[in-house]
C-alpha cells in the first residue's frame, strides 16, 4: 500500500500551516511557530477528496489529495499516478486506485474505483522533474451527488501574481505529522514564470540567511548543493507557478500533492487554477520551508482535459484491443469521440508503431519458419553454398 507521495528531495503535499513572512517582510524564527490551517468540512466542498488504496480489511489509506472535476474524471498530481518518467510506471497497474469523497479520509463517504489515468503529455522539467505535474483519473462510475469543480480555461500569468487563493488538502497538518482531514488556507501567488526565489528574495545572502534562521548552518551545509541548485528554479512557461511565504500565507506539507488552488470565478462559481506539485523541505519543520510549486494548466494541458472528458482516457493515438484499434478522434479532425475499427475484417492485424506510438492496422507477422530444415534437393530460394554470395570479412 502506498504512502504519502514523496518526490526526490522535494516533498510534495499540503499541510496549510501558517507560513513565515515574504523576503519584504521575512520573520525570524522565534516568530515562525507552525500554527494549523481551518477545518474545511463543508459539504459544497465534497468535490475536493483523497485518492489511494484499500487494504486486505477494506480500510483506505490516502497518499494524495484529488479534484472532481466531472461525475466520471479526478484531477490531480503525475505524480500521485505514476513513478516518473521516462517510463511513467502507472500506480494503478500495481494497485487499485479509490476516489473518496468526503471532508475526513478515515471516514469516506463514498469510495469509487478509478479504472484507468491519463497523464500530461509534458514528462521533461519541472521542479519534481515529471515536466507537466498534472494526471487525470478516469472513474468505473459518476458520482451523482456531488457538484464537480470546473478549471480554468488557461494558465496563471504574471497577471495574477500578488494574487491570494485558497489551497485545499488533505496532509500534514502538524508537528506530529497528524493527517486525513480537508483543510484550507490562503496562498499568495508570487511568481508565475522565470526565476520564482530570485523575485522572493533581494538576493542569494537574503534567501541562505532566511533559510539559517529556519534551520541554522548544519542544515544548510548538508543540503548546501540542492539549495544552489534551488536557487535557480526556473518555472517551466505556462505548467507551473510558485506560492507562499506572503503574511499570514498557509503553508503545503505531505499529502496534499495534486490538491487544488481555488478562487471564484467571474460568475462566482469556485475554479481550480492550479494543482499541487512539490516543495523544498526542512529538518525541524515538516512542510515546504520556501513556498510550493503548482502545476497550472497550459495548452497541452488544456488539450488533455478537453481530450479526456470527450474520450474518457481513450487516446488520440489509440491502443489494441486484440485486432481492434481503438482511439479518439482528435479536436483537429472534427466532433471527438471514440471510433473502433477491426483490422481483421481486412485481413489486417491491430499494431502499435514503435516510432510513432499510433495504432492502426497492419500486415500480421509472418509465421515462424520451419526450424526442421529444408528437404534435399528443395531450392530455398537462393544458392547458401554459392561462393561470394555472403562477404563474410574484410576484402
Amino acid at each position: 500500500m502506498r504512502s504519502l507521495i514523496l518526490a526526490a528531495f522535494t516533498v510534495v503535499g499540503l499541510s496549510l500551516a501558517t507560513a513565515c513572512s515574504s523576503s519584504s517582510d521575512v520573520a525570524s524564527s522565534s516568530d515562525s511557530n507552525i500554527v494549523g490551517g481551518v477545518d474545511a468540512t463543508g459539504a459544497k466542498l465534497n468535490a475536493i477528496g483523497s485518492i489511494g488504496n484499500k487494504g486486505a480489511d477494506g480500510s483506505f489509506s490516502y497518499f494524495c489529495t484529488a479534484t472532481l472535476i466531472a461525475p466520471d474524471m479526478v484531477l490531480t498530481a503525475k505524480h500521485c499516478a505514476t513513478e516518473g518518467p521516462p517510463e511513467n510506471h502507472r500506480y494503478i497497474d500495481d494497485d487499485d486506485v479509490y476516489f473518496a469523497v468526503g471532508p475526513d479520509s478515515t471516514k469516506p463517504i463514498e469510495l469509487v474505483k478509478a479504472k484507468t489515468v491519463v497523464l500530461s503529455p509534458i514528462d521533461e522539467g519541472g521542479f519534481v522533474k515529471y515536466g507537466s505535474d498534472v494526471s487525470i483519473y478516469i472513474l468505473e462510475k459518476p458520482i451523482t451527488d456531488v457538484k464537480p469543480l470546473r478549471v480554468i480555461k488557461g494558465s496563471l500569468g504574471p497577471a495574477e501574481v500578488g494574487t491570494i487563493y485558497t489551497a485545499i488538502g488533505f496532509g500534514v497538518r502538524d508537528r506530529e505529522r497528524n493527517s486525513g482531514q480537508r483543510r484550507a488556507g490562503a496562498v499568495t501567488l508570487r511568481a508565475a514564470s522565470g526565476q520564482p526565489l530570485h523575485a522572493m528574495f533581494e538576493n542569494k545572502d537574503a534567501y541562505y540567511s532566511y533559510i539559517r534562521g529556519m534551520e541554522g548552518d548544519e542544515y544548510i551545509a548538508a543540503n548546501q548543493s540542492a539549495l544552489d541548485e534551488f536557487w535557480d528554479l526556473t518555472l517551466m512557461d505556462s505548467y507551473e507557478a510558485y506560492v507562499g511565504l506572503g503574511k499570514d500565507d498557509a503553508q503545503p506539507c505531505s499529502g496534499d500533492s495534486g490538491g487544488p488552488l481555488i478562487h471564484k470565478g467571474a460568475d462566482g462559481e469556485l475554479e481550480v487554477v492550479a494543482t499541487v506539485s512539490g516543495s523544498f523541505k526542512g529538518w525541524k519543520y515538516p512542510c515546504s520551508l520556501l513556498g510550493e510549486s503548482y502545476a497550472t494548466f497550459g495548452p497541452k494541458v488544456q488539450d488533455l482535459l478537453r481530450d479526456t472528458a470527450a474520450c474518457k482516457g481513450v487516446p488520440i493515438e489509440g491502443s489494441c484491443d486484440g485486432t481492434m484499434a481503438v482511439r479518439c478522434v482528435s479536436d483537429a479532425e472534427g466532433p471527438q469521440k471514440v471510433t473502433r475499427t477491426d483490422c481483421a475484417l481486412i485481413d489486417q492485424t491491430c499494431k502499435v508503431d514503435a516510432t510513432t506510438n499510433k495504432a492502426g492496422c497492419a500486415d500480421p507477422d509472418a509465421p515462424p519458419a520451419n526450424d526442421g530444415g529444408s528437404e534435399a534437393g528443395t531450392d530455398g530460394g537462393g544458392d547458401a553454398g554459392a561462393p561470394g554470395s555472403v562477404d563474410a570479412g574484410p576484402g
